[in-house]
């Protein structure tokens, strides 16, 4: 799961550095490492899912030491967040990892200030409340208690502040809507007067630009404090971005200034050489590598319904193969990309009663049986396998 020749001086812990005009993850005794990665691996958890772990693995423990071996088989070498890590990383052929704080997500939460999402939280008036004076209180507690003992693992690559946050080019209208007494409007009104700048100029997109920037270095300040004060040896990988915030050039100038690695949901195109604008940009905005940590297709084959998340839908397994090699080729090539994560590991379970059945959707390399889906199974193992060639052969 990495180069042979050390690259940097070894540290004991994850670091990033740009190798020539490539960046790279460096591991803990100093080799170029790159990310090829899964999210959210864990077991099914509904009332079926546990009849099925039991049937094919017997126990808990057999599980997670099939699945790292899976997993290590096909050239996966770090698991995503939102995975059973603790488990997993309790056996000797363990991986590296990162994990998921949900800081603001969860202070939200604890103020009920959200609501369930699509993938994501969805907060009030999508306005994020990084402004409240307790957040930062929070935030320092939630990482602690998230963190625990990874703080001293090395196979920790780093931590996620959180997911899919709002960040959008009308954030100074939205705050100015909350109540009059909500902190964040309290604090965009301030903003405003501080500048002397009349109401009309909320209007203004250089203005609003300039707002999403105060509430991003707000947000990034806090949480790179917290993470730094708790985990100092490990990476900030940032908030996974996604929708019109991976777009918003100010806000990863800002980003860049405080995360180690600029980290991108990136589900709205079939080849990354055809948006380059956007991979170029996510490096010089924010002089930092970029992690794609979310992507997948679903297969019509399935026979699920297939409507629920962003991923595209193609017609069977073959092309879910044929689009996780295309799409990772082109990513390999932008020496600003230090790797992909894909989402995920098992499909949704139609069983599951909470479910709505108009969500179930093929995700997984998984189904919810705990059977691989072959041609898929078969295309990531054949290119990661040959990851570190192709990356040799495009880094000449």
């Amino acid at each position: 799961g990495k180069l042979p020749e050390q690259v940097a001086t070894p540290t004991g812990w994850f670091q990033t550095k740009k190798i020539g005009n490539r960046w790279m993850f460096v591991d803990p005794e100093g080799h170029a490492f790159y990310s090829f990665g899964m999210c959210s691996v864990r077991r099914n958890r509904s009332k079926n899912g546990r009849v099925y772990l039991s049937q094919k693995f017997s126990n808990d423990d057999n599980w997670a030491n099939q699945t790292n071996t899976l997993l290590r088989s096909m050239g996966v070498n770090c698991l995503g967040p939102w995975s059973d890590h603790g488990l997993l990383n309790s056996q000797k052929n363990k991986l590296p990892y990162t994990i998921m704080l949900n800081l603001v997500a969860g202070f939200g939460n604890s103020i009920h200030y959200t609501k369930p999402g699509g993938g994501h939280v969805d907060f009030k008036g999508n306005c994020i409340p990084v402004f409240h004076d307790k957040f930062e209180d929070f935030a320092l507690k939630k990482a602690r208690a998230v963190i625990g003992d990874a703080c001293k693992d090395p196979y920790c690559v780093g931590f996620f502040s959180d997911n899919e946050l709002p960040f959008r080019d009308d954030m100074l209208n939205l705050y100015l809507k909350l109540d009059i007494n909500d902190p964040g409007n309290i604090e965009a009104r301030r903003w405003m007067h501080e500048r002397e700048y009349a109401p009309e100029k909320a209007l203004e997109p250089e203005v609003q630009l300039q707002f999403v920037s105060h509430v991003a270095i707000q947000y990034f300040e806090i949480c790179s404090r917290v993470i730094k004060k708790v985990a100092p040896n490990h990476l900030y990988l940032g908030s996974r971005f996604h929708g019109k915030a991976k777009k918003l050039v100010d806000l990863l100038k800002t980003a860049g200034k405080y995360v180690d690695v600029i980290s991108v949901n990136w589900y709205d195109t079939w080849d990354p050489r055809v948006k380059g604008e956007f991979t170029n940009m996510w490096e010089i905005a924010s002089g930092k590598p970029f992690l794609i940590t979310e992507f997948y297709a679903k297969g019509a084959d399935s026979k699920m319904p297939n409507r629920g998340g962003a991923g595209w839908v193609v017609k069977t397994q073959k092309d879910r193969g044929l689009f996780f090699e295309h799409f990772c080729l082109g990513l390999m090539e932008h020496p600003g990309c230090v790797g992909f994560h894909w989402f995920k590991y098992m499909d949704d379970d139609p069983t599951e009663k909470h479910k709505d059945p108009a969500k179930i959707s093929n995700k997984g390399l998984l189904n919810h049986r705990y059977e691989k889906y072959g041609e898929l199974h078969e295309a990531m193992k054949h290119f990661n396998l040959r990851g570190y060639s192709t990356l040799e052969f495009l880094s000449r």
